[in-house]
């Protein structure tokens, strides 16, 4: 065994050397660490985009993010806030209306979501009766969006109840006169939807993480918001929340909504 490596000596080396770098180089990739939100932030707004879009941050918040100071998230670059409203067979959010007030208070838009848990028309027509009688009286600058992605109802022979599903809130929601929209996965989008008819009548926000830059020019030109990380760290919340962009001016947009509202109830 001596003699074999005295004769082998110079390859053996090399090897070592070889594997050595090999370990530093790998170890180095696993523990590099993950850019910051604001790093995050940064890289998403400058951006190219098409034209008449833009880029607005916000967050997406449930009773799980427990205290939040809205001032400092709201400091923190922070433009609008999605609140969840409530969720099928549980009623409101515990900690929606007092989001609501306190995120309104210090000036920040808001819109909302209601997860379902349904998987047919029926059921969610009683999510968005429900959903209309938790947020009655309140004002919106963001959409009211359907939280559309439970497991049961991700199969291929759902697609035609999925989309009719996705139709009849979201038509519920307009006659009350709030602005709809639709967040699910990107994945959902592509695959259990026909998205075709549905794309080009609601507006949708898309989730998927796996790009946190540029590449995000592939959903600007198509969704009207994008959900890139459910790991983000804003100033005033202590746990991770999801991070948000927004490419449609819904201020503007949704206060024009409700102008021809106004004027095609009172002609």
């Amino acid at each position: 065994m001596k003699n074999f490596f005295l004769k082998h000596k110079r390859p053996v080396f090399l090897t070592v050397i070889i594997l050595v770098l090999t370990f530093i180089f790998t170890t180095a990739a696993v523990t590099e660490p993950k850019k910051s939100s604001e790093d995050i932030i940064k890289d998403i707004s400058t951006c190219s985009k098409p034209e008449g879009r833009i880029v607005t941050h916000g967050i997406d918040i449930s009773f799980y993010q427990g205290d939040v100071d809205f001032q400092k998230v709201k400091d923190s670059g922070i433009s609008f806030v999605i609140l969840r409203a409530g969720i099928t067979g549980f009623g409101s959010d515990d900690r929606f209306e007092e989001y609501y007030e306190k995120a309104t208070a210090v000036g920040l838009d808001v819109g909302c979501y209601y997860y379902t848990y349904s998987t047919s028309v029926e059921g969610v027509q009683k999510d968005a009766e429900e959903l209309l009688s938790i947020i009655n009286g309140k004002t919106f600058t963001y959409p009211v969006f359907l939280d559309f992605e439970e497991e049961a109802a991700m199969s291929a022979d759902m697609i035609d109840e999925n989309t009719a599903m996705v139709n009849a809130f979201c038509s519920a929601v307009k006659k009350k006169g709030y602005y709809p929209g639709v967040y699910t996965s990107a994945s959902i989008y592509e695959n259990y939807l026909e998205t075709i008819s549905l794309g080009s009548e609601w507006d949708f926000w898309i989730a998927s993480y796996d790009d946190h830059t540029c590449e995000s020019d592939k959903y600007s030109s198509e969704f009207s918001m994008w959900q890139y990380s459910n790991q983000g760290s804003i100033d005033g919340i202590d746990s991770d929340v999801d991070l948000n962009v927004a490419y449609v001016d819904y201020p503007k947009l949704i206060n024009e909504f409700r102008q021809k509202l106004v004027k095609y109830t009172t002609d």
